[in-house]
């Protein structure tokens, strides 16, 4: 089976657009200072129980922490990608986004 990086697993794609990496917000200043790109330390996922089809990527940067949703297409998927993402814990994003996800074809 060919390698399929999580950067470009269909999964993640949202209306003809990948949805990796995510927009980073930081949660805690006004307005909200925006980030863009593979950049960081990945530290987590959240999934929105009411809307599984948004997983929310933790990450730090500059000491700072960051916050980015990636729109799922597929609520088991997005279970799986969660469980799956939680032993990445402090890799760096860029890592996360070369993690080979081919098994969840």
């Amino acid at each position: 089976m060919q390698r399929l990086a999580l950067r470009d697993h269909p999964q993640l794609n949202f209306i003809g657009r990948s949805t990796w990496p995510p927009v980073w917000a930081h949660t805690r200043t006004k307005p909200y200072k925006r980030l863009t790109g593979e950049i960081g330390m990945f530290t987590g996922t959240i999934l929105d129980e009411d809307v599984p089809t948004r997983l929310y990527v933790k990450m730090e940067f500059k000491q700072e922490r960051y916050l980015g949703c990636l729109l799922i297409q597929d609520t088991v998927f997005s279970y799986q990608l969660h469980r799956f993402l939680q032993n990445y814990i402090g890799l760096t994003i860029k890592e996360v986004g070369d993690l080979d996800l081919s098994h969840t074809l």
